[in-house]
């Protein structure tokens, strides 16, 4: 009897203390189910294979269950995470801007779920079971208009973004920024298309800021980048191009100049194991030097080169100050 009344003692304790080490409020699932919403088809080589590589990577580092669904228009989302939910998935990982009103919605009716998005820094007053990750874009795309500026020939710029997000805007801004800073010659020339994911009206934009002389492109959509970079290729004189999310120099050797590269397996691993261990909510930042690097640059001069990596590093090491600029030169 006493040794019985031991071991229930024993384990009351232990029961203590594990209810201690998770806050009030905070309690871990009790297995990790984790569905991802994605607008476009995760075979773009793009933001949507990157994300999809991350969901991946949390079933092989976390023993999570995973499951996704792709090319998800803004006005299916809610739908789509509704029925994931339905189906017994505790985290739902929207991975792209536009989903923030269907976040900030469903926080606050789904209490036992945990949500993931994504933003361009930090949000005030979201639901306490939301994590966000702040993707600072416009600090590497600071870094790739330093590179137009420097590269540029006939001192225009083009400039083919998709859907008009905060974050998309702000890297525009600091574009402009650089080019102010680094060639104050240069014209930028700029379009949203309005899809990320269109090859047909990106490759339409492409063309249309080439006629005007442009021979510098920076390309800020997913799909649709094939389209720019064909554009370019047809071009009866030399188009340098840049791109983001993954290298694409093997699309076209002699014109490809950079990528700015993200990888988000480090970011949703950390957000997710915090998650597992019961934080509900929170921010986590994605900026050069954390998810953010710059991948080799090519078909420019050695010093350009130089001077670029320079400035990425400063950027990195924060020594150059862009973020109260960009907020500024709204467009």
């Amino acid at each position: 009897m006493m040794r019985a009344l031991r071991m229930v003692t024993a384990l009351m304790v232990v029961t203590a203390l594990v209810a201690a080490a998770v806050p009030p409020g905070q309690a871990a699932p009790a297995k990790l189910r984790v569905a991802m919403i994605l607008p476009g088809t995760i075979q773009d080589a793009d933001f949507n294979a990157v994300g999809y590589v991350a969901l991946l990577e949390l079933k092989n580092t976390l023993g999570a269950d995973v499951a996704y669904s792709e090319q998800v228009a803004v006005a299916d989302a809610e739908r789509v995470a509704r029925e994931f939910i339905a189906s017994g998935f505790n985290v739902i990982a929207f991975h792209g801007g536009q989903f923030l009103t269907i976040v900030q919605k469903l926080g606050p009716a789904f209490p036992d779920v945990n949500f993931v998005m994504e933003s361009s820094g930090r949000i005030d007053g979201l639901p306490p079971n939301v994590w966000n990750m702040g993707r600072k874009f416009y600090q590497g795309f600071y870094t790739l208009g330093v590179l137009a500026a420097l590269a540029t020939q006939t001192n225009v710029i083009g400039y083919i973004s998709g859907v008009r997000l905060p974050d998309f805007v702000a890297s525009l801004n600091a574009v402009k920024f650089a080019l102010k800073e680094f060639n104050p010659r240069a014209e930028l020339l700029y379009t949203f298309v309005g899809d990320q994911n269109d090859p047909v009206r990106a490759r339409q934009a492409d063309e249309s800021v080439i006629a005007r002389n442009a021979d510098f492109i920076i390309i800020q959509v997913n799909l649709g980048a094939f389209g720019v970079i064909e554009a370019a290729k047809a071009s009866p004189r030399k188009v340098l191009w840049t791109t983001f999310y993954t290298d694409k120099y093997t699309l076209d050797q002699q014109r490809f100049a950079a990528s700015l590269l993200l990888d988000f397996t480090k970011p949703y691993r950390d957000v997710v194991a915090r998650i597992s261990r019961g934080q509900r909510g929170g921010y986590y930042e994605m900026r050069p030097g954390a998810g953010m690097s710059l991948g080799v640059i090519r078909n420019v001069s050695n010093e350009t080169k130089l001077r670029v990596l320079k400035v990425f590093n400063e950027v990195v090491g924060n020594t150059r100050r862009i973020d109260e600029i960009i907020d500024r030169i709204v467009d």
